[in-house]
């Protein structure tokens, strides 16, 4: 649009493919019709992958809670960790400390992250590095390559989506420019395939979920806002 608003985008059927999972469905497309020719039971092999890769690449239908105090889920997946973190350089010098939720995304999970909260892409920003493994996630938080998003209310709240690549998880993509307008539960981005996003926030949230849990994009509330008066921006 315009003036850089994306409103919320709703699927036309339920087999609508997210914008970035094209390019893979359309190289399993071919490999399908190549496989087919060359030998049937390959062919019908590759078409069930087709099929799968069609479910985990589609825009699912979420219904987004309306509640301007609630941040959502950032991607599908299960949550490995909550843990406070302390202030590094990668936030606002006024913070001291973060909340970071961890969700593992796998190869059976919907892949298209979507905003946690309604505001403006302020940061959007590649770090090359390694797709090692996520056994050890230290290393992997300083070794591999990630992209880090920063989206920011009107009233100064931040926060910051880090996706985290890994081994399967090579293409971190967010193609929205700084200062496009996001509506909470919009389509974000993509790690194609099955990564690992982090989703730092204010320290004094509460949090509403534990981890172990299985979240979902753009419709399992996380965590709730601080009241206005002790609002602080993690990003």
């Amino acid at each position: 649009m315009g003036d850089g608003t994306l409103d919320q985008q709703k699927p036309s059927f339920f087999w609508q493919i997210a914008d970035d999972g094209w390019p893979v469905l359309a190289l399993a497309g071919l490999l399908t019709i190549l496989l087919t020719i060359m030998f049937v039971p390959l062919g019908t092999f590759a078409l069930g992958m087709f099929v799968w890769l069609s479910h985990i690449l589609r825009v699912p239908s979420r219904t987004t809670p309306q509640s301007a105090a609630v941040i959502v889920a950032p991607a599908d997946g299960r949550v490995t960790e909550i843990t406070k973190v302390a202030r590094t350089n990668e936030f606002d010098p006024q913070v001291t400390e973060a909340l970071r939720i961890t969700i593992r995304t796998s190869l059976s999970d919907v892949q298209l992250q979507m905003a946690p909260i309604e505001g403006r892409v302020t940061d959007n920003f590649a770090i090359p590095g390694l797709f090692g493994g996520y056994e050890d996630m230290t290393a992997a938080r300083a070794d591999n390559e990630r992209r880090e998003i920063t989206l920011t209310q009107d009233d100064g709240l931040s926060v910051m989506v880090v996706q985290l690549g890994g081994k399967t998880a090579r293409q971190l993509v967010c193609r929205h420019h700084v200062g496009r307008f996001l509506r909470r539960g919009t389509p974000l981005g993509m790690a194609r395939l099955a990564g690992v996003v982090e989703l730092f926030i204010p320290a004094d949230c509460t949090p509403q979920i534990a981890v172990g849990q299985h979240v979902l994009a753009g419709e399992t509330a996380i965590a709730r806002l601080p009241s206005r008066g002790r609002r602080r921006s993690s990003g």
